[in-house]
């Protein structure tokens, strides 16, 4: 019979009941698969006899207790209800002088005649006890049992046909029988055959039912069905994990799919290792090569046959605790964390063993560096020989899939697997160079360890290449310039855009003062592009980038870093690169682009599990959000990319993150916070970088926030004579005349200050924003007639560039200058701008302002009619503002035609209303028609 297991309880309680009623006794034989619920049947039909009224004798036999003879016979008269006088008979006719000197064989053996004795005498008891009561007999894993308990139970089955005696024997499907000869004699006689089979989804259904008193969710039922494939046992320990997740959430019902926690991992295990030690070392090899798991390497891991592999394949599938892999001939376990608690339940001297064999196995096979290096790593130990070769080749396949983590990994067992000398050093170098996109940090303490300083002469290509992205990282410019000579040499053995990007790395970091860009295959900066792409086509936008750093106000600038942006993949080698072309669009004017650029390169660098990148690119972000007056975005920014790395990994690089956080402090008015900075204690070789050129500008200017001017003024002093000195005086990038200027007006120098302040607008290297913020300053320390005219200049400068914060510091210059002036309205009108500016600054958000939020006609307090239509002409942009104005738009709907902002519109209509004379929205189309009569030399009509 084909049953399920809530069918077979009910067929055995049928039987049972017949046998009760004095129609004769019966043998039945439960057979079933390794995973059918077998021992959970005998245990529901021994419970189900006891209230019945029958007694019930049962005895699990085990697989390590064959050789103790009667011990399955022992357990059957030790069971509850059994009178003491009988246990105490049998014990007495089992004693150890009888069961001693049986046949030691699992199977049927012919017994001594004592033993044959005491199994007539034994069974004699069992009849007599049948006529009192009705008696169950169930034995699980019989095939386990011992030869005399074997004898005793053939003997008693031959004699049960008039008795109130039924046996129930349980026994698993196996290929090959464990004991044929008992199995031959016992199915010769009378018996039922009962073959369980694994639970329906109906039937676990049922058994969840049963179980917890509530009809299943459908969903729920398959995923029970999907993990435990049926078997009774599985689902019962499913069922514990989702009792003790609910009590885990404090008694909330738990949802989604059943929790395959420690019960059913521990049922499995308890499965595994209960039965043939076949499916076990099977099951181990499967879970120690995973998605190798194919019959012939799992063969070769566990020690069997290929035929046998594949028989307990099938058997693990067919119990549900397999399913074939995706791969045609392939295994996996149905639960994942199966194999990892496998591996778990073994002592670690075995897993070690298991894992070595298994990477031995797959490199004998030919099978990729990957898969062995995973076995090598989970070994955990040192392999001298071919190991560390399949190492390192598999740290440059991970690392090219951007897993360092894994590289570093595979590296340190590599190093270790290598005696000390040449392959060490090499084994190590490749570890710094996989640890620096994480940690430069620990890159450095590996180029540390090293046995002595390497010379660039001495290593590989590649290793050169690392030593000089260390040496520039850490302000090391020997090292770094005799790195790239080496590499120069190579007569193209190295990718030129590596090399490219390396000096326009060193430039980076020392400015156009450095060695002069070349190389003898370097073409003119006017030649032909290379058409053959790749690295070539990287190298050329490279070299055309580091060009313009050598003269101020170099044309196309965008032009050049868009084509290293599109050409040049980023990379450990090409980080400053992608980052110095960025700066290149922003100080040419694309704020947009570079930012969309800088946010799509963030966006990778956390894809890739890069910190390094990550941090950089942030503060790359910051930078641009500083440079346009957005305050609390810098903040942000700046924070969030220096804590992507310690303090001690930043290198010479640390003064970028810190003169960004202590200019926005300082811009902030949190001091204390900037002072903080301060304390962070910095390379020595920073002070010779363009990093250090940052540095000393933001100390200066905190200095100077604190009151401490003559302080201010000698680090601004040392602030140029840096720039000068690395070539890079740009007031666009580096305004240290401003900056001094500034600090010397604190003291009262003015004439001084006047002076450099007319020097920096002569300079060929201002752009916009540095023009107006010259202007501010000019204006401070300039006769107060031409204040005015000064800071409307400022203003205008500094509305186009976008830095609202030094537009801010304009307007409330220029508020003051119109209170000086007795423009009181129009000096209260501005100074709401400055403050609405600085709020911007601060908080990052644009609130709708009093004057957007104003009827169109309504008046707008701060401005006289002082000008007449004639005396000023509107400019292009305020013409297109003055238009739509008249027609009834909004600020906010002007911002949105013309693409620019709420507050630069305010700012042209501002102007406007100074230049035409009105006080109104209203009278702007009558104003309007005047100019245009008057321009086209009409009357109006």
């Amino acid at each position: 019979m084909l049953l399920e297991y809530v069918d077979a309880l009910q067929h055995l309680g049928d039987q049972l009941t017949d046998t009760a009623g004095g129609r004769g006794g019966r043998l039945l034989i439960v057979n079933g698969g390794l995973t059918s619920g077998k021992a959970e049947l005998l245990q529901e039909f021994g419970a189900l006899a006891d209230r019945m009224g029958a007694l019930c004798l049962t005895a699990t036999a085990a697989r390590g207790l064959q050789s103790l003879q009667a011990d399955v016979v022992d357990q059957l008269f030790h069971s509850r209800g059994l009178p003491a006088e009988t246990t105490e008979h049998v014990s007495r006719l089992l004693n150890p002088a009888v069961v001693a000197g049986q046949p030691e064989s699992p199977d049927l053996e012919n017994l001594s005649g004592a033993g044959a004795g005491a199994v007539r005498d034994t069974c004699a008891e069992v009849l007599r006890l049948s006529r009192a009561h009705p008696l169950v007999i169930g034995v699980d894993d019989v095939q386990f049992a011992d030869a005399f308990s074997l004898q005793l139970l053939l003997y008693l089955s031959r004699r049960v046909e008039s008795a109130r005696i039924m046996i129930v024997l349980s026994k698993w499907d196996w290929a090959q029988p464990a004991l044929p000869r008992f199995y031959a004699e016992i199915t010769r006689l009378p018996h039922g055959l009962i073959r369980l089979v694994p639970l329906s989804e109906h039937g676990i259904a049922n058994l969840i039912t049963q179980r917890t008193g509530e009809q299943p969710d459908p969903g729920l039922v398959a995923a029970y069905y999907e993990l435990s494939g049926g078997n009774p046992k599985l689902v019962d320990a499913l069922l514990e994990d989702q009792r003790t997740k609910a009590i885990e959430t404090s008694g909330r019902s738990p949802s989604g799919l059943p929790a395959a926690g420690n019960h059913y991992q521990q049922a499995v295990l308890a499965c595994l290792y209960r039965w043939n030690p076949q499916l076990l070392a099977v099951a181990l090899a499967l879970a120690v090569l995973e998605d190798e798991g194919a019959a012939g390497p799992l063969s070769r891991l566990s020690g069997l046959s290929v035929d046998t592999t594949e028989q307990v394949l099938h058997t693990l599938v067919a119990e549900a605790l397999l399913n074939p892999g995706p791969t045609p001939g392939n295994y996996q376990f149905r639960h994942p964390a199966i194999p990892k608690t496998l591996l778990n339940s073994l002592p670690t001297t075995e897993r070690t063993r298991l894992h070595l064999q298994a990477a031995k196995l797959l490199h004998q096979q030919g099978v990729g560096a990957r898969p062995v290096a995973r076995h090598l790593t989970e070994a955990g130990v040192p392999v001298e020989g071919w190991a560390a070769g399949v190492l390192r080749a598999a740290a440059e396949q991970v690392l090219a899939h951007d897993d360092s983590g894994t590289a570093v990994e595979y590296l340190e067992l590599a190093m270790n697997s290598c005696a000390p000398g040449t392959d060490h050093d090499s084994a190590r170098m490749a570890l710094a160079h996989a640890s620096w996109r994480t940690s430069p940090a620990v890159s450095a303490l590996h180029l540390s360890l090293l046995p002595e300083d390497p010379s660039p002469e001495a290593l590989s290509r590649r290793d050169t290449a690392t030593l000089v992205r260390h040496a520039l990282w850490q302000g090391d410019v020997e090292t770094a310039a005799l790195g790239l000579k080496a590499l120069e040499r190579a007569d193209g053995a190295v990718e030129d855009s590596t090399i490219a990007c390396l000096r326009l790395t060193e430039r980076w970091v020392y400015g156009p003062a450095s060695e002069e860009w070349h190389r003898p295959d370097t073409r003119p900066e006017h030649s032909v592009e290379p058409t053959g792409g790749g690295s070539s086509s990287c190298a050329h936008a490279v070299r055309e980038l580091a060009a313009l750093s050598t003269r101020a106000g170099a044309e196309h600038a965008a032009a050049k870093a868009r084509r290293v942006l599109e050409n040049c993949a980023l990379d450990d080698v090409s980080l400053e690169t992608v980052v110095a072309a960025i700066l290149a669009l922003l100080h040419d004017g694309e704020t947009e682009s570079a930012v969309v650029w800088c946010d799509t390169l963030r966006e990778e660098a956390a894809r890739r599990l890069a910190p390094t990148w990550l941090g950089v690119l942030e503060c790359l972000r910051a930078a641009i959000a500083l440079r346009h007056g957005d305050l609390a975005t810098a903040a942000k920014l700046a924070r969030a990319g220096y804590e992507r790395l310690p303090a001690s990994a930043w290198g010479v690089f640390i003064g970028y993150p810190l003169s960004i956080l202590m200019l926005v402090d300082t811009a902030l008015g949190r001091h204390c916070a900037a002072a903080e900075h301060l304390r962070q204690v910095v390379p020595e070789a920073m002070y010779d970088t363009v990093w250090g050129a940052h540095y000393l500008r933001a100390r200066g200017h905190h200095h100077l926030a604190t009151d401490r001017a003559l302080s201010a003024v000698s680090d601004f002093r040392a602030f140029g004579a840096l720039a000068e000195r690395l070539g890079l005086d740009f007031p666009a990038l580096f305004p240290w005349r401003g900056d001094l200027a500034l600090a010397n007006m604190r003291l009262g120098r003015t004439v001084l200050a006047h002076r450099m302040l007319t020097e920096e607008l002569e300079h060929p290297g201002l752009d916009l924003r540095a023009k107006g913020v010259t202007l501010r300053l000019l204006a401070a320390c300039s006769d107060p007639s031409r204040r005015q005219s000064l800071l409307e200049r400022s203003i205008d400068h500094l509305e186009r560039s976008g830095d609202r914060l030094e537009l801010s510091h304009a307007l409330k210059a220029m508020s003051r200058v119109l209170q000086q002036c007795g423009q009181n309205e129009q000096a209260r009108s501005t100074a709401r701008r400055a403050s609405q500016e600085a709020r911007i600054c601060r908080t990052g958000s644009e609130a709708p302002t009093e004057m957007e939020s104003r009827e169109p006609d309504a008046a707008v307090p701060g401005l006289r009619a002082t000008a007449s239509p004639e005396s000023e002409q509107l400019s292009e942009a305020e013409r297109k503002v003055a238009t739509l104005a008249a027609r009834g738009h909004t600020n906010r709907e002007i911002s949105s035609q013309l693409f620019i902002t709420v507050s630069t519109v305010e700012q042209h209509l501002t102007r406007i209303y100074r230049k035409l004379g009105v006080t109104r929205r209203s009278d702007l189309p009558m104003h309007l028609a005047d100019r245009r009569g008057a321009l086209d030399g009409r009357p109006r009509s």
